[in-house]
């Protein structure tokens, strides 16, 4: 029997989930002679997050270039992503020989095992390398009012002197 707690971010309130009904689940797969193995991880990503940041990597794909050419999203995701997790100092991410020892392939930093924390770290950062590389993002914005659906384009400043500029 698979049983999942949420634990919330306050550890008083996890506390009280641990000292109820976590503990009486254990106690009761105990006591029917069963082992309990316990794993905790961080929240996962919402799809929400996932949203953003694929909508971010292609609105970056559409203007920026690197070795003087144009790459599609999933080949700056990659580039991204690598340079996120070197910057950030995220261990993961290799490069190897491939199977023919001809090329390279790049292993090991991907986006579908970020918690929660770790997308909104590659939002932020991705707003932070848009603005030093020039892009602008586009957003749809609903209208709470008429509920009319806005495309949105902006620009983040590279620093705050220039906003004042």
């Amino acid at each position: 029997m698979n049983k999942t707690f949420v634990l919330p971010a306050n550890w008083q309130e996890s506390y009280k989930v641990f000292s109820g009904p976590v503990k009486e689940f254990v106690k009761a797969m105990n006591m029917a002679g069963h082992t309990v193995i316990a794993t905790f991880s961080e929240e996962s990503k919402t799809r929400e997050q996932e949203k953003k940041y694929h909508g971010m990597i292609g609105d970056i794909s559409e203007q920026a270039q690197h070795l003087g050419s144009k790459w599609d999203d999933a080949d700056w995701k990659r580039l991204l992503l690598d340079k996120f997790a070197r910057e950030t100092g995220r261990t993961g991410g290799r490069i190897i020989p491939n199977l023919d020892s001809n090329g390279v392939v790049e292993v090991g930093i991907v986006s579908r095992k970020f918690g929660k924390r770790d997308a909104n770290e590659f939002i932020e950062w991705l707003y932070a390398w848009g603005a030093e590389n020039g892009c602008y993002f586009t957003e749809k914005v609903t209208d709470p009012m008429t509920g009319v659906v806005h495309v949105v384009t902006w620009q983040m400043a590279k620093q705050r002197d220039e906003v004042a500029a």
